[in-house]
């Protein structure tokens, strides 16, 4: 079902940390296009374009997270309240 491979990168771009800073980098599946949601986020017109990043890939990353690990109790109290607010996110459209 996932079609769409992506890979995330996160390195340390503070002047002052050592020059052994440690990076991230990971690979990972999704079944929705995130570059098409970005599109539709900027679309919207009710967040920063700089925020709107962050907020598409964390969204995606956290979403899969908590269907992934549906057993783990911390992440199932977060469950009901991250669906309603992809509802309404989904469902409203300001701009």
């Amino acid at each position: 079902m996932e079609k769409y491979h992506y890979r995330i990168t996160l390195e340390s771009l503070d002047a002052t940390a050592a020059p052994t800073t440690r990076a991230l980098r990971f690979d990972f599946d999704n079944h929705d296009d995130i570059f098409f949601i970005l599109d539709r986020l900027k679309q919207r017109g009710d967040f920063a374009a700089e925020d709107i990043p962050p907020l598409a890939i964390g969204l995606k990353l956290l979403g899969k997270t908590l269907m992934k690990n549906k057993e783990n109790p911390l992440l199932a109290s977060l469950k009901p309240h991250f669906a309603a607010f992809m509802r309404e996110l989904k469902k409203s459209s300001p701009g």
